[in-house]
């Protein structure tokens, strides 16, 4: 700016000014909030002139850093700084660039977008959760990668702490799917998925080879989905194990099954295949057999079932129970097998039958008919040899056969494992001497079914032998435990052997499971006392305290029996749902006994309180106890439904002391949590208002948690550590009506944790707070750790409290101070809270924290009249002292606000900016008479610098009758007026000319002003009417110096009236054209009348972009012409007209050209005379000169 001025004070001027560019020509772009980004701003030369100036930022947020504003040269790079710090998503940043350049001043718009990431505009787009869902919808892999970034917690539906709470709870448990899916389910914007799973069983019969199904799964809705396939049985194949969402198609999914018919055995095969989601598994049996490759076929398998039932009779025949009906239907079914089979086996069975209903006769001709027609045959096969040969010694009694079979029977019994049961049995039936020895029989018996022999024909053969001598069970093993429960569940076995048998068992000192299904059989089948008394005993030795021994126990009591324990396991296996009073012995018996546990005291007591009555002599034999555990249970932090009982008829607020208020609310805001899906394991309770959880263990589905608000967010978790938010579940409060505890608890114990939380959440919603509520709301603050958006609501709640107080509305706390606002960290405000806190802060004026906070945080959204009070004072306090910070803020408020004078004093001393903006500064400061410094200077030299003139006469007035000018300031100024005057046309005050005819004066060498005052001088002389003799002189000599360097000017005409021109300019008319020395003008002219066409002729530069072209016309004629300059390849007119000849006046009339003028005239007029007369004087004085100036 500087070396500007100095050439201008020079009277240099530039013959071209620099053609600025600059990139971009207009900002706008989306930055990432919290963020410091550096950007550049390129400007440029376009005709190879160096460029250089200033450029100022309207906004704070954009600044240039380090003060480094100025820049110089053909291309220039500026780095800026945008600060995103502390706005919020959707958020503009506007304002301009303003450059201030030697070729003009420039404005540049930016505006920068502020969103909570710079990846696209994706998370800016999500404003509400359904936003979030048409994402997820239409792109799923974007979705999940957005639910993990971590600016995802700042788009605006995550603001709710609700949402927030859910998002947290879910997030890290679980797949990034699962998080999705429950995520959306949970905010209600989203349907859960819906799995159709088809539960029937498949039968797939007689297979030859391999068969391919396939289990066609349905999903209702769109989102996340795992399930996994697995198979139960060996001959099932699962080609696939899982799939997720993306394996359904048009929302079906069809699992390949496999079935492998190389693995089917003989007969039914039966398996299953098991789809296993998140929170449940679906069964679907799966049946198959295999195609008889022997040529088995319905026949066969009809066969096999009536064999079966065949069997099924005769057992029951043997057991001595459906006596006739079991021979029928014995010999029913033979009758059908026969139909298909008529082989030596089913002939020996009718033999036997035949044996069996005394039918000796017929029996012995089947025998006959074997022996002669297939003895071969028969001796080939063992079992039935030695069927036949049974049925023969039973018939006949020969002794000698007798004893050939039994050992025949022995061998065999010991030779075929797995075959022996059939000889055993016969071997029974024929041996005497082992029926004699019945503990031989049953040694044999056990060892048969330790060898794995678990007919019920043992049994029932080991049943009869007990039931002959029940003294056997003296040493019972396994075995005979066995054959005692297959008695008793076919009801078939005595009295006497079920009382020896409980003998036996009440003898162990072991409890098995296999002893409790025998005795309540055999209770079942004989309710006597003995047997009862040996079941309770057996349940309370096995440690039983599931309801369903509640009855055995209930019939004991009612039996009177005396069993050690039977009261304490009575109450273990009590109901919940029991409803009635419990008996009198049971409430005495335990009245001296101190053996239970908290669980069944508490059942104990919430029987007698809930129905039992006060003036008892057992409720009062109780009261002092119960009332004791009752607070003793409640210290111990416990609840269920027995002890809400207690809790709810024992419990009155004059209880409740400081420690018993610490723990009470807990309980008293308990709900029963019944989860209804088995895969959940704990339920998880998430406060809004706080950064903590707590989870709690599911027993058998059910829960105890505490609520304390419908704000409190219930989530569930599996054994994978997997949360889910909608889950099929019941949650019912424990107590109801409990209000008034609970605000005793309070008052005793105002810092318990929840109903703190509550009381300020309740706060938060109150429009207008208290002292009191405000002290709350401090203390959470700064003691309790906060969820960041609850604390964002509490401090807003605050804020708004101060502010009310320092505008006088609320009764101030009892200090009145506002200590808490000035060391409250107010990086975690939002913006309005922050506001809220710096108006505060003014208005109670602490003005250099609020100062700090405006320069931290930005000054955005505060109020501009609070401003123009903070800005007035830090002034005073800074003593006026230079501060960027402060010199903004005071512009800021100069735009926005009627400044005062402070303000617009600070502003004139150190303010800088665009021509347009330090002059509306100057204006307000004269209109209120502030020091303006060195303003109207720096704006004059500023104009000078810029070329931004419009108001430059205005100020240069100020400048120069209030201040001490400079020289070189001031002949800039007025070579700036010259060229305005002479270059541009443009009008010029007087006084002007008067510094210039001074300038001209006081110089000795006129060669040395600068031409641009010569110029403008003789110009403006050139429009005088008059001239006085000094301005003559100094006009000729003026014009002569320009004369010497050749230049000539149409005005040099005019100035004939006062001084000499050379006849040589003045007999010729000129034709002056103002345009561009880079650009060749083209004159194209003719004169009338005597040219018909236009032809070319070149133009003279003479100063700087002026030409001009010097034509001799006579009177009568008219020189029109066209000026041209090429752009793009063609010739395009820039100026037209025409001249005539005009006479100057006061000019010597001798002269030869206006004797040829004259004589041009005359011939014009036909004067003959005046004619010859004209060319007679010409003629004289042409010779004159001739004779006088010789030519050597």
């Amino acid at each position: 700016m500087k070396e500007r001025i100095n050439r201008l004070a020079k009277g240099i001027i530039d013959s071209e000014q620099p053609k600025m560019t600059w990139s971009p020509e207009k900002i706008d772009e989306t930055l990432r909030m919290n963020t410091l980004m550096q950007r550049n701003l390129w400007i440029g030369s376009e005709n190879g002139l160096s460029v250089k100036g200033f450029v100022y930022s309207s906004n704070l947020r954009v600044r240039i850093p380090g003060d480094n504003n100025s820049f110089g040269g053909l291309r220039c790079r500026i780095v800026y700084e945008v600060d995103t710090s502390f706005l919020t998503a959707g958020d503009t940043i506007t304002g301009s660039f303003y450059l201030v350049t030697n070729c003009g001043e420039e404005e540049i718009p930016y505006e920068f977008h502020v969103e909570v990431a710079d990846a696209g505009k994706t998370l800016g787009d999500l404003k509400t959760a359904e936003d979030f869902l048409h994402v997820a919808e239409n792109d799923m892999e974007t979705a999940l990668r957005l639910l993990e970034y971590p600016d995802f917690v700042e788009v605006p539906f995550m603001q709710d702490l609700h949402v927030r709470a859910l998002y947290d709870g879910l997030k890290g448990h679980g797949s990034r799917a699962n998080f999705m899916e429950e995520f959306l389910v949970g905010l209600g914007v989203k349907k859960p998925v819906g799995l159709t799973i088809p539960g029937r069983a498949r039968v797939y019969a007689e297979l030859a080879e391999n068969a391919e199904d396939t289990i066609e799964i349905r999903m209702d809705n769109w989102g996340s989905v795992y399930l996994e396939v697995t198979a139960d049985g060996e001959f099932l194949h699962l080609p696939k194990k899982s799939a997720t969402q993306a394996d359904f198609e048009d929302g079906l999914l069809r699992i390949p099954v496999r079935i492998l018919a190389e693995r089917l055995h003989a007969g039914k095969n039966f398996g299953a295949v098991l789809i296993h989601t998140a929170r449940e598994t679906v069964r679907i049996p799966i049946e198959a057999s295999a195609a008889d490759a022997g040529g088995c076929d319905r026949a066969h398998m009809s066969f096999q079932k009536e064999l079966g039932n065949y069997l099924t009779a005769r057992l029951a025949y043997e057991n001595g129970i459906g006596g006739t009906e079991a021979v029928h239907q014995m010999q029913r079914e033979l009758d059908l097998m026969k139909m298909t089979h008529y082989d030596a086996g089913l002939r020996l069975l009718q033999a036997e039958l035949y044996l069996l209903t005394d039918r000796r006769e017929k029996a012995q001709t089947i025998l006959k008919e074997l022996q002669d027609s297939a003895a071969l045959k028969i001796s080939g096969d063992r079992k039935l040899n030695c069927l036949y040969r049974y049925l023969y010694v039973t018939l006949t009694g020969n002794a000698e056969q007798k004893d050939t079979l039994i050992r025949l029977l022995q061998q065999y019994a010991s030779e075929e494992t797995g075959c022996s049961l059939f000889y055993y049995l016969m071997l029974l039936r024929l041996d005497e001497e082992l029926q004699k020895n019945p503990v031989t029989v049953l040694i044999s018996m056990e060892q048969e079914f330790k060898d794995g022999c678990h007919s019920p024909f043992l049994y029932a053969a080991g049943l009869k032998l007990l039931e002959s001598d029940p003294i056997l069970l003296d040493n019972a093993g396994n075995f005979e435990l066995h054959a005692l429960y297959y008695g008793a569940r076919r009801k078939i076995i005595s009295r006497e052997l079920a009382l020896a048998a409980v003998r036996v068992v009440r003898a162990s000192r072991s409890y098995r499971e296999f002893y409790r299904r025998l005795l309540t059989e055999l209770y079942g089948l004989y309710p006597e006392t003995e047997i009862l008394e040996a079941l309770c005993a057996m349940l309370i030795r096995g440690d039983c305290r599931e309801t369903a021994c509640f009855e055995w126990y209930s019939r004991a009591l009612e039996a009177d029996l005396s069993l050690t324990r039977l009261y304490e396991y009575y109450l273990y296996a009590m109901p919940e749902n029991y409803d009635r009073l419990m008996s009198r012995e049971v409430f005495l018996y335990f009245s001296y006994s101190a053996n239970l546990d908290a669980g069944s005291l508490a059942k104990l007591y919430a029987n007698l309180l809930t129905y039992g009555t006060p003036d008892s002599d057992i409720y009062r034999m109780y009261e002092r106890a119960m009332e004791e555990f009752a607070v003793d249970q409640l210290f111990k932090e416990r609840i269920d439904g027995a002890l809400a009982v207690l809790y709810r008829k024992l419990i009155y607020p004059e209880l409740i002391d400081t420690q018993m208020a610490r723990v009470l609310p807990g309980i008293l805001k308990s709900c029963r949590v019944e989860c209804r899906e088995p895969a959940m394991k704990y339920v998880v309770v998430r406060h809004e208002e706080q950064m903590t959880e707590d989870a709690y263990v599911l027993n058998e589905g059910t829960a105890y948690v505490p609520l304390f608000s419908e704000r409190d967010l219930v989530l569930f978790q599996d054994e994978n550590e997997t949360r889910y938010a909608r889950v099929n579940c019941a949650i019912q409060p424990v107590f109801t009506d409990m209000e008034e505890l609970l605000q005793t608890c309070f008052e005793m114990n105002p810092m318990h944790p929840f109903l703190f939380m509550n009381a300020c959440a309740k706060a938060c919603r109150k429009e207008v707070l208290t002292g009191d509520d405000a002290i709350l709301l401090e203390h959470a603050d700064q003691k309790m750790e906060l969820h960041p958006l609850f604390r964002a609501k509490v401090l807003s709640a605050i804020v708004r409290y101060y502010k009310r107080m320092a505008d006088g509305i609320e009764d101030a706390k009892k200090d009145g101070s506002v200590s808490y606002l000035l060391s409250l960290d107010k990086d975690q405000l939002t913006r309005d809270e922050r506001n809220g806190v710096c108006g505060t802060l003014i208005r109670c004026g602490h003005f250099s924290e609020a100062y700090e906070m405006v320069c931290r945080y930005g000054l955005e959204g505060l109020p501009v009249n609070l401003l123009l009070r903070l800005c007035g004072r830090m002034l005073l306090q800074n003593l006026f002292d230079r501060d960027d910070h402060l010199l903004y803020l005071t512009w800021y408020v100069f735009e926005h606000e009627k400044p005062d004078s402070v303000i617009l004093d600070y502003l004139c001393e150190h303010f800088n900016g665009t021509v347009d903006q330090m002059y509306r500064v100057l204006m307000q400061g004269l209109r209120l008479r502030v020091e303006t410094y060195d303003l109207e200077e720096r704006l004059v030299a500023q104009m000078l610098f810029t070329g931004n003139t419009a108001k430059l006469d205005r100020v240069f007035e100020l400048y120069a009758s209030r201040k001490k000018t400079g020289e070189n300031i001031v002949r800039a100024y007025f070579t700036v007026k010259s060229v305005e005057y002479f270059l541009e046309n443009r009008p010029t005050d007087d006084k002007v000319f008067a510094f210039l005819e001074g300038a001209v004066q006081g110089s000795s060498d006129r060669e040395r002003i600068p031409d641009i005052y010569l110029l403008a001088l003789t110009k403006y002389y050139a429009t005088l009417p008059e001239l006085s003799e000094e301005q003559r002189r100094l006009c000729q000599s003026v014009v002569d110096v320009l004369l010497d360097a050749g230049m000539i000017f149409a005005y040099f005409k005019d100035l004939a009236r006062f001084i000499h021109i050379p006849g040589n300019i003045l007999d010729k008319e000129i034709i002056e054209y103002h345009g561009n020395r880079a650009v060749r003008p083209y004159l194209r002219l003719r004169i009338l009348p005597q040219e018909e066409e236009f032809h070319y002729e070149e133009m003279r530069l003479v100063y700087r972009d002026i030409y001009i072209r010097e034509k001799v016309i006579f009177e009568g004629e008219t020189l029109e012409y066209q000026i041209e300059e090429e752009e793009d390849g063609v010739r395009k007119t820039k100026e037209k007209g025409e001249i005539s000849c005009r006479e100057i006046p006061g000019r010597s009339r001798e002269s030869r050209f206006a004797a040829l003028n004259e004589m041009s005239l005359s011939l014009k007029v036909n004067n003959e005379t005046a004619l010859r007369e004209k060319m007679r004087e010409y003629q004289k004085r042409d010779a004159a000169v001739s004779a006088l100036f010789p030519i050597a």
